[in-house]
Order: C-alpha cells, then structure tokens, then sequence
C-alpha cells in the first residue's frame, strides 16, 4: 500500500503539472525538453522505492508510539500546518545550501541538475542520498512533536504543488497574482526554476526568507516575478559542479 501511495504521488504529480502548463497564463522560461532519459526514469523509479521505505518506517514508528498523530480538526490545526511549513523550510534550506557545497555536489546534487527544468517528474530524479536525507528529516520533525493528521495531509499536499510548479520550467501565475506582496515572501515557480539555471542561487522552497536574509536570492527575481511577460532564462550547457556554493 504504500508502494502503491508513493507511485500515485508522482502520477499525481505529473498530471498537476501537464493541467499547469495549460493555465491561460503560463509563461516558458525555459526551453522544451527533450525526450524522457532512461536515467532519469530510473531515478524516479529509486526515489520512488526510498519514499516507499520512509513511508513504511514512518508507520513503525508510529506504532512504536515514537510518531504520534492527532485527528483533532480544528484552528490549532491551521498553526501546526504553519510550523510545519516553516520548520521544514529551514531545515530544507540548509539541506539544499550543503549539498550545493563544492564537495558534495558533484556526488548527490549534481544528478538532479542534469536534467532539464521543465518536466513534472524531474521533482522525483534525486540521488538516493537526497531521498533519504529528505524523508529522514521529515520522520525526525514529526518524532519532535504531535502534529495533527490534516496538518500533515496539508503539508504533503503543498509540498507536492510546490515541488511539482517549480519543475515546469514554466511560470503559471499571471501578473497581478506574482504582483501581490504576500509573494515577495512566498516562493512562487519562477524562483525555482532560477535555481536551475544558475545553481548559486533560490536555495528556498516554500519561501524567499532564508534566500533574502542569508544573500542567496537571484538578483533579478524580483524584476522577473513582478514582469507581465517573465524574461526567459538563457539555456546554457549543465556544469557538474560551476554552480555550487563555494
């Protein structure tokens, strides 16, 4: 059953992603890619294995009475889903910030930025590595502290229509939507698609805080976010290891 979850997620993913390239104001940033590699198949397909033990361990520990979760439904809700959002944003901020370091790169990350930023499913073509790294982290907040059944529901929701939108290569929101302040502050899909293009930059996910105050936000997103035409991102030849954090 889980197995079976974990593979509905990504063809959730995907068909997310094809209905966003459809929206009236969807805007390419990046060029079309190319055909599906076998490599990238076979990433999908490992991330897909990992998440599935992730999920079982979860359950475990669950069972264990190490994870515990509620099934009150009520306005606490809404704040634990806010510091889910937030807790993992930090720690996904930092995860990203040190796989993107000189001496890692090359041997986690760099699997992830060969492929073209415009495919739903390039979201799931991670290293091994990263999968568990992610899926550790996930299990280590929910252990800290019982969090409600619908926050974590939510939270699984916006993690995919995050992770999906900013694997599109596209920008879907139309101008008076990325115009509105809440999105100087809230990660919209151009930002993740900048980080592809140049790796230095848009380690966030969720939000630009962590990018704004440690001065790793790209320089024109702004310009980029707020324009009624996004300009392009020029397509340059992948390095295995020019974009990292020094």
């Amino acid at each position: 059953m889980a197995l079976l979850e974990n593979i509905l997620l990504v063809g959730l993913g995907a068909l997310l992603g094809h209905a966003a390239f459809r929206l009236p104001a969807a805007q390419r940033l990046t060029p079309e890619p190319g055909p599906v590699s076998a490599q990238e198949l076979a990433l999908v397909a490992s991330t897909t294995v990992v998440n599935t033990a992730i999920t079982v361990t979860g359950w475990w520990l669950w069972k264990a009475d190490v994870i515990i979760l509620r099934t009150d439904l009520d306005l606490g809700t809404i704040a634990e889903l806010v510091v889910l959002i937030m807790t993992m944003d930090v720690l996904m901020y930092a995860g990203h910030a040190t796989v993107h370091l000189r001496v890692l790169f090359p041997w986690v990350h760099r699997l992830h930025h060969v492929f073209a930023d415009a495919r739903p499913i390039t979201l799931f073509a991670l290293h091994p590595l990263e999968a568990i790294g992610f899926g550790a982290m996930w299990l280590i907040v929910l252990a800290v502290h019982p969090f409600s059944v619908w926050a974590l529901a939510a939270y699984t929701a916006l993690n995919l229509i995050f992770g999906i939108l900013g694997h599109l290569g596209v920008e879907p929101l139309p101008p008076p939507v990325r115009r509105n302040v809440i999105f100087r502050w809230i990660a919209t899909p151009t930002m993740h698609v900048g980080h592809h293009a140049d790796p230095r930059y848009n380690l966030g996910f969720y939000t630009t805080v962590w990018d704004r105050l440690f001065g790793t936000l790209e320089p024109d997103y702004d310009i980029r976010r707020t324009a009624a035409v996004p300009e392009p991102y020029r397509s340059e030849p992948r390095q295995s290891s020019a974009g990292s954090i020094r």
